[in-house]
């Protein structure tokens, strides 16, 4: 993960550090170019690797005590475990948090087959099942959401809690991703590799965020084949178990941003009517869909006050 304890923030046109803990000069300088070098390398030396039972190996990174609440961290398609890093250091003081990098994804295992969201939570569950983990606060944004709410819809018990950012009922017939796949990803020229412009066009929101952390982003999204882009949108764009939201009645937080162009406020209001609980609803004026991003503090102070 990222460098803990260090806020990366926007200010007067700059970036700047604003250290949560007290350095020497010296040391300070030191730890400011190590977090611009190698971040990237830092997340890769702490993964863990398991074997789960649906054969597939996950990579995962684990910070926090370990008798802390435990909180799984999933992401969103074609991003990885490193989506989380900006927001994890506020939250892995108390709680035990793992970030996922799904199936296809990051480090993991990049199999040609199961890519639908009934898949992605059944490795969830071989997840936490591997790890005895009994129950779990589940923290999902975007595709890593419809996955926490699939997961909660059948495995009710093992989730105390559920977090999700950038969310919808479904992603079947939404505007942008068919563009998407009919323009762009579904379409036979779509190939490896995949290019970077694309992809920076893809991630960038309305909001400026730290430039390194940024191109982190799309090296890992570069690390997931086109096949796996076209699996997973194919099963964004054909995975709806909105009937079934309604067997959702743990506590659950939602997480939105105004300027969110994926998931639209008419989207927030179908699932909180959808779901089987009235759900904590925060939205964070002027922010897009990566709110964990362009926001990762006040998103991770919403996530310990809502389990609190």
């Amino acid at each position: 993960m990222c460098i803990p304890r260090l806020e990366i923030q926007e200010k007067s046109g700059t970036n700047w550090i604003k250290l949560r803990s007290v350095f020497t000069p010296f040391i300070l300088i030191l730890i400011v170019m190590f977090f611009f070098t190698v971040p990237i390398s830092l997340a890769q030396s702490k993964m863990k690797k398991v074997n789960l039972n649906t054969g597939v190996k996950l990579k995962y990174v684990v910070e926090g005590p370990e008798d802390g609440i435990p909180i799984i961290f999933l992401h969103d398609a074609t991003d990885s475990s490193y989506s989380w890093c900006l927001t994890i250091p506020f939250l892995s003081d108390t709680y035990r948090t793992y970030a996922l990098d799904l199936r296809g994804h990051g480090n993991s295992e990049k199999p040609l087959h199961g890519y639908s969201i009934v898949q992605f939570s059944e490795d969830v569950i071989a997840f936490i099942d591997e790890l005895a983990i009994e129950r779990a606060v589940m923290d999902g944004h975007s595709l890593g959401s419809l996955i926490a709410h699939q997961l909660a819809s059948v495995y009710a018990d093992r989730v105390s809690h559920l977090v999700l950012l950038s969310s919808a009922t479904t992603a079947v017939g939404n505007e942008i991703y068919k563009f998407l796949w009919d323009e762009i990803i579904g379409r036979p020229e779509f190939q490896d590799p995949i290019d970077p412009q694309f992809i920076r066009e893809l991630k960038t929101g309305p909001n400026p965020i730290d430039p390194v952390f940024f191109e982190n982003v799309v090296t890992e999204a570069a690390k997931v084949p086109a096949q796996v882009w076209k699996l997973t949108f194919r099963g964004l764009l054909t995975n709806d178990h909105t009937d079934f939201l309604d067997d959702i009645n743990i506590p659950t937080l939602i997480m939105w941003g105004s300027l969110d162009v994926f998931f639209s406020l008419s989207d927030q209001q179908a699932l909180q009517a959808a779901l089987g609980i009235t759900p904590d609803f925060v939205v964070f004026d002027n922010a897009g869909s990566n709110i964990h991003w362009e926001e990762p503090q006040e998103v991770a102070s919403e996530i310990r006050f809502f389990i609190e």
